[in-house]
């Protein structure tokens, strides 16, 4: 029988590590959790169809500062104050970053499409 930790470590999931040679090393991707993903939904459900580019960095900053981890325990690396005063000047870097945790988690497009398939099919659950 799995113990307390055993089971934490299991719902938790594996953490990834992502060269970025930019930065000199790894960097640690979590998964995200429930609170995290429903965070995520409602920022993407208030966003207007206009968005702005400082909305936009603020968006990039929520999502790095939910999924970047500095530990094997899935401890936040950064804070979204501390992202936002890269002031997008690493825009690319943290773009690369936020599609390996979606990657990572199994969101963006490719899940949108299989979520699509299933409801389309009368199935019910999507597989990570």
């Amino acid at each position: 029988m799995l113990t307390r930790e055993q089971l934490r470590t299991a719902i938790r999931g594996p953490i990834a590590t992502v060269p970025v040679p930019e930065l000199g090393g790894d960097v640690g991707i979590r998964r995200l959790s429930a609170t995290d993903l429903i965070h995520i939904r409602s920022i993407a459900a208030r966003a207007p169809a206009n968005v702005s580019d400082d909305d936009n960095l603020n968006v990039l900053c929520e999502v790095l500062a939910m999924g970047l981890t500095c530990d094997d325990q899935g401890t936040p690396a950064f804070s979204p104050e501390e992202l936002r005063a890269w002031d997008g000047t690493q825009l690319p870097l943290m773009e690369r970053l936020v599609e390996a945790i979606q990657h990572h988690n199994g969101i963006g497009q490719a899940a949108e499409e299989e979520l699509r398939k299933n409801s389309e099919s009368g199935k019910t659950s999507v597989s990570t």
